[in-house]
């Protein structure tokens, strides 16, 4: 396979985990288990809003960077876009190592979604870290690749 068509795979697969990251927590967020409840503080409301809304603005700028032609669209781009989606992923995993220590919690009670009998945001989280680990392996030029 050419440089170019692995490049293309890597768009793709680093394209798809960046739109996972961002536009999945923006469509479960906004609901019951997140903004609604009556427990959450006003202020816990405010910075989800904040987080959510600051991805779902960032993602075209990240998409720019991976597929504008001009400027960016390298191999280089692709890497760090998927190196900032990885550091946001890795943010996820740092929470829920801390979560018995800061008295967090993977859902709230009865509001629990698994897939495959997993935690779902677990699981999605894992296939977003997964997609953009592949799209830099891929993105990297080799000296047999032309």
């Amino acid at each position: 396979m050419t440089y170019g068509k692995k490049l293309l795979v890597a768009k793709i697969l680093v394209s798809l985990g960046l739109c996972m990251y961002v536009l999945i927590p923006f469509a479960v967020d906004f609901g019951v288990s997140h903004i609604d409840p009556e427990h959450w503080t006003p202020h816990a409301r405010f910075h989800l809003t904040w987080v959510l809304y600051g991805n779902l603005m960032a993602l075209p700028v990240m998409l720019w960077a991976i597929w504008g032609k001009k400027l960016h669209g390298t191999g280089r781009s692709v890497r760090l876009m998927a190196y900032l989606g990885m550091a946001f992923t890795m943010g996820f995993y740092v929470a829920v190592a801390f979560r018995a220590r800061i008295g967090a919690e993977l859902h709230d009670p009865d509001h629990e979604h698994l897939v495959m009998g997993a935690y779902g945001n677990l699981v999605s989280t894992g296939i977003v870290f997964i997609l953009l680990l592949s799209g830099v392996f891929i993105s990297i030029r080799r000296g047999s690749d032309t």
